[in-house]
């Protein structure tokens, strides 16, 4: 058994064939940082194997931060895997809410010194 590690090349083949297509910031890093790319996989495989999750809710966990965060091409990919991984439409419209809602939370919190003016004597 060898150790040693995919190189990029074969990595982008590997998610082409996964996901039916490479994304185009991990194609442009591989012609300047291959080993980003192969670094960014290890990261992948290291949350993948990891059990307390099951994947299906790693998977909508993904596309709620993709779309809170948002990245167009990242939601596609994600939601594309939480199909792959057994997600239902209706699971991923969920997610979605969900992220939506804790999102739009964030403005409380995000405006608290401005709102502690507002009480200040």
């Amino acid at each position: 058994m060898s150790n040693q590690l995919p190189t990029a090349q074969q990595i982008l083949k590997q998610m082409e064939e996964k996901m039916g297509g490479v994304p185009r910031p991990l194609a442009i890093i591989a012609e300047i940082n291959p080993d980003a790319v192969v670094e960014h996989a290890m990261n992948q495989q290291f949350l993948a194997k990891q059990e307390q999750l099951p994947p299906k809710y790693k998977a909508l966990i993904n596309v709620g931060v993709a779309a809170a965060l948002g990245s167009e091409t990242c939601t596609k990919n994600q939601v594309a895997m939480a199909l792959k991984s057994g997600a239902t439409r209706e699971e991923i419209v969920e997610a979605l809410l969900c992220a939506k809602q804790t999102k739009s939370s964030t403005i409380f919190s995000a405006s608290l010194a401005g709102l502690e003016l507002l009480v200040q004597k």
